[in-house]
């Protein structure tokens, strides 16, 4: 490659964010450039700048110029021009414009440079076409519009017949004008032999593709090669880079105004006033002693962070949200992240942690040190998470409002299916060796799953089709095809926001962009995380439930945090459909813990993680725990951060209470090395070590303890979490717990409604009736939508029968609330023919049992639905139809149910079965020794694979039978010897039963598929 790059600069450049237009992925063509020595680079994405943010951060780090423009349509002809941004206003020019302003000349000259649009261009066509006097007269056009030192003529030789005629056509027409040419190449991928992806993704399955292409990015050497009887057009390269000076603005907010009440606005009161207006009112109703020293001392210095900063408009805007919700009734969750950190947030009522009690950090949330917007987010209930949007858009005006996007790029799945179906492969066959891949992104995941995944392994899929599948499936893994809308983030900005950022409408009419939130965090942009949280909608409806029912009015905040019988179900690990405690390996945890308060359970929490689970932290946290090993804090002034994690760091927040106490430095300043641990920077570690070995001197810690102490902060930041979350979420996880242990029959109700969560809903149907509660069939007087407690149980909602469709079930809930229950089946079916019950309904509900209470049995009132409607039906019942034997009862409830309501029984066949095989039910497990032999079988109901020390992968199974479930491990031999037994329907293991820290797994040696 060729080493003088400074003499030519790319300026014509689509990138992976022109989607399926363009392949060149931003850190590929960045290293080209460099490799190159070139100083500067464009991207001119198709009506798009999508990438303009990340690709200045990038070229930044790699010493580049960056410049943003972009390949805009003209008026809707299809014809284009390249705007490339000069200054700020340049870029607002370009938004305004992407978000459907007219195209028209910029207001001044000068903060824009136009090219003419290359091979699509309107100049050029009509040079291509010999119209040369039209050409003319658009090129003058486009000058006056742009200024004539702003507008350039491109000229290009892509290798096509006809280049070379319209390069010295566009010669003579600069020569005629006076119009300055430049070179450019229109570049789409970054090698020549790139040029089949592009019939990939666009699925163009009309001509073969070609083997190579001419729309790469060549070298500056050759560009210099193919113009140098135009020197102009190649300095001219150069000189418009150096003009171009567009960077995004950092260090600046564009956030909206806090919307005050019209008494207020008279009244002269800002911001800041209300702000602490609000936060002394929080005193009031936080504390019995609202004047305690340290109490004020905290808020005071929060306030003067926040006010300093600007941000008294972000926490009343949040705050607004927050209480908006309240009004509502919509369910919102005690903190996430590190807002929990936040006295002022907590007396606003944002959250419902007191950072004092759990001693979290204010400056892990908000840092003099770090420029950035901090992040408030905030969880709601899924099912009206819609509401407080449009709250939020009523509010701040939908001009200021819109969601932020998510790039969305071709994981290991989502490559493999499109590779197959461009290569015309059946679409059941793609979707089974799709289903076999891990749901990885980012390139090289393709390449490591053929290597290391057994179900990858054999011979057949080296050869063709599969072959050549895998082959394209790598080469565009990795690639973005669609923007879609972030799951929970919002973003709220000024009067500006048309034309600050590009902005796109969904489906539903909702404004979104496609910058993502790293973009919108550089742009100093309001984003506000409003997760829909499904946990928070059990537990509304548990309360409501309650309410309903025992008529007390239960609230969380007021639900005791030392309950026994609550702390007793975490201890047993009996906490399955409870918030983050469902999973086996953390329910294993909390017997082995035996966690006793809320700051116990955030331990918990923090402690079941990859990283502390890899280091050895979770052993070591135990065994000190239960007094098996002893422990010394050699630094007396540490004592009171590491003693209540048994001298091991388990969180963020104590990695920056060490360095403040042992190195004097600010908590801000302990922020920042929190961020340089993190980042493992070594010129930032080397920066900080010093910083700390002086610090340390000067609270008389000798060098060799402060690099030590250094080193354990080094260690351990990894692995730290972050004890504002996971604080928050120990309360949601405890009120979870309660609600559960206290009020089961509601709570598992609210639960199953919602469907599926960690686990299937059949596992959780299974532990309604672990807990001793009844599940009762659907019930056409009793059932409405959703599963309801009741006196005798939990009974099956309406709505939940195949077939039964929404509206049929509120014509029911109508017919009833209007009429009373039905007494009789003519009763029934002649009250809902105004409804227009179609009559597959009507089976759905008898055959499913919903009608069981009424006279007669399931098949005689299938059969009396063909008889007359104006006769008496119950009278037409032929009363010697048998009903359904229980077999066919059982199989009809599956199918219209999902599960069967009728008891379970044992068939003579299993039992011989289980007796055969000496087959042990799950749970008799318990009472087994460690090694013993075993042999149990059950239906997979969790899977997920785990990389082998030793290289491969382990398989973790979690098998469930009638009377528990049980983690089944699969090392990598017994995983590829075993893998085609697999059988969702059904396996019988055969291993070893081993049992370590008070988790019990079966260590796989055979597996034997069952069920056909």
């Amino acid at each position: 490659m060729s080493h003088s790059g400074t003499n030519f600069v790319h300026l014509h450049v689509h990138t992976e964010y022109s989607l399926a237009e363009a392949t060149c992925r931003l850190e590929n063509l960045l290293q080209a450039a460099k490799a190159w020595n070139m100083n500067s680079l464009a991207i001119t994405d198709k009506g798009t700048i999508s990438g303009a943010i990340r690709f200045c951060e990038m070229a930044e780090r790699y010493g580049i110029r960056p410049i943003v423009g972009c390949e805009m349509t003209v008026e809707g002809t299809g014809e284009t021009l390249l705007l490339l941004a000069v200054t700020n206003r340049g870029y607002e020019h370009i938004v305004e414009r992407l978000n459907g302003g007219a195209f028209k000349p910029p207001d001044a000259q000068g903060d824009l440079i136009a090219l003419s649009g290359g091979r699509k261009g309107r100049i050029h066509r009509l040079i291509a076409s010999g119209e040369m006097e039209l050409a003319e007269r658009q090129a003058l056009l486009y000058a006056d519009w742009f200024g004539k030192d702003h507008f350039y003529l491109e000229v290009y030789h892509h290798g096509f017949s006809g280049d070379g005629a319209l390069l010295e056509r566009t010669v003579r027409l600069s020569e005629r004008t006076g119009i300055p040419i430049v070179a450019t190449h229109d570049v789409h991928y970054l090698v020549p032999e790139d040029a089949p992806l592009l019939h990939v993704l666009g699925q163009d399955k009309n001509a073969p593709p070609p083997a190579a292409g001419p729309f790469y990015l060549p070298s500056p050497q050759q560009m210099r090669d193919k113009f140098r009887h135009l020197p102009e057009a190649l300095e001219n390269t150069v000189r418009i880079a150096e003009r171009c000076r567009f960077r995004p603005e950092r260090g600046t907010y564009r956030l909206p105004r806090f919307s005050m009440t019209e008494e207020e606005r008279e009244g002269g009161l800002n911001s800041d006033e209300r702000l602490l207006t609000l936060c002394r009112k929080g005193l009031m109703t936080r504390y019995e002693d609202p004047k305690n020293r340290t109490i004020l001392d905290r808020m005071n210095k929060e306030l003067e962070l926040i006010r300093n900063r600007g941000l008294s408009d972000y926490f009343l805007i949040v705050w607004d949200i927050v209480q908006a919700a309240r009004n509502l009734g919509i369910p919102i969750g005690p903190g996430r992240g590190s807002a929990a950190g936040s006295l002022v947030a907590f007396l606003l009522g944002i959250t419902e942690v007191d950072p004092l009690i759990h001693g979290l950090s204010f400056e892990r949330f908000l840092s003099p040190d770090r420029p950035d917007l901090p992040d408030i987010d905030l969880d709601v209930c899924h099912r009206r998470r819609q509401e407080l949007l449009q709250y939020v858009k009523d509010k701040y005006g939908s001009d200021s409002f819109a969601h932020i996007g998510v790039l969305n790029t071709y994981g290991t799945r989502g490559a493999v299916r499109e590779a197959g179906m461009y290569l015309g492969m059946p679409k059941k066959q793609i979707d089974v060796i799709a289903k076999l891949m891990p749901a990885f992104s980012g390139q090289g995941a393709i390449r490591h799953c053929l290597e290391n995944l057994p179900e990858l392994q054999k011979p057949l899929f080296r050869q063709d089709p599969f072959r050549s599948m895998f082959q394209l499936a790598e080469r565009i893994e990795g690639l973005p095809h669609t923007h879609s809308a972030h799951p929970s983030g919002i973003l709220l900005g000024d009067e500006r926001l048309s034309r600050t950022i590009p902005l796109q409408t969904r489906v539903n009419g909702e404004p979104m962009t496609p910058f993502t939130k790293e973009d919108i965090k550089a742009l100093g942009l309001l984003k506000i995380d409003l997760l829909g949280l499904r946990n928070l909608t059990v537990i509304h409806d548990t309360l409501a439930a309650i309410r309903s029912r025992a008529g007390q009015r239960l609230e969380v905040n007021r639900i005791p945090l030392d309950d026994a019988d609550t702390f007793h179900a975490i201890c047993s690990g009996n906490t399955l459909g409870c918030f983050q405690l469902e999973s086996m390996g953390i329910r294993h945890l909390m017997r082995s813990m035996q966690p006793h308060n809320v700051g116990e359970l955030a331990d918990l929490l923090a402690l079941y993680r990859p990283g502390a689970w890899g280091e050895g932290i979770v052993e070591t946290y135990l065994r000190r725990r239960r007094g098996e090993e002893t422990y010394r804090i050699p630094w007396p002034e540490l004592q009171r951060i590491l003693a209540p994690t048994y001298g091991l760091i388990l969180y963020q927040e104590q990695v920056m209470a060490i360095a403040h106490e042992a190195a004097g430095y600010s908590m801000g300043e302990a922020d920042s090395l929190r961020r340089a641990l993190s980042g493992k920077s070594v010129e930032a570690l080397t920066h900080h070590q010093e910083k700390f070995v002086r610090g340390a001197a000067g609270k008389g810690i000798v060098e060799k303890e402060a690099l030590a102490l250094f080193d354990l902060l080094a260690r351990f930041a990894g692995y730290s979490f972050n004890k504002a979350h996971s604080v928050s979420y120990a309360y949601l996880s405890y009120w979870t717990v309660y609600l559960k242990t206290h009020f089961p029959k509601e709570y598992m109700a609210s639960l199953v409604s919602e469907g599926e969560g960690y686990y299937d809903k059949s596992v959780y149907l299974r532990e309604i009736a672990k807990m001793g509660l009844s599940l009762l069939g659907p019930d056409i007087n009793r059932s409405g939508f959703g599963f309801r407690a009741e006196d005798n149980g939990i009974r099956v909602g309406m709505e939940g029968i195949h077939g039964s469709g929404l509206e049929s079930v509120k014509a029911l809930l109508s017919a009833r609330s209007q009429g009373g229950d039905f007494h009789t089946f003519t009763d029934f079916v002649n009250r809902m023919k105004p409804y227009r019950i179609t009559r597959p309904v009507f089976e759905a509900w008898i055959a499913s049992g919903a009608c069981d209470r009424l006279w007669g049995n399931r098949r005689q009132m299938l059969e009396a639905l063909s008889e007359k409607p104006e006769e008496s039906l119950d009278a037409l019942l032929p009363s010697t139809l048998p009903d359904f034997t229980e077999q066919e009862k059982r199989k009809l409830e599956k199918s219209l149910l999902g599960f069967s309501l009728q008891p379970a029984q044992s068939t003579a066949k299993w039992q011989k079965f289980m007796q055969s095989f000496n087959v042990i039910p799950i749970e008799s497990l318990s009472g087994c020794r460690d090694s013993t032999r075993v042999r149990v079988c059950g239906t997979i109901i969790h899977s997920r694979r785990l990389p082998a020390k030793g290289g491969g992968y382990v398989l973790s199974l979690v098998v469930q039978d009638q009377t528990d479930m049980i983690e089944a491990v699969m090392y990598p031999d017994t995983y590829k010897a075993f893998l085609y037994e697999l059988n969702p329907r059904g396996i019988l293991i055969e291993g070893i039963v081993r049992t370590q820290e008070g988790k019990m797994q079966v260590v796989t040696h055979k597996i034997k598929a069952l069920g056909g």
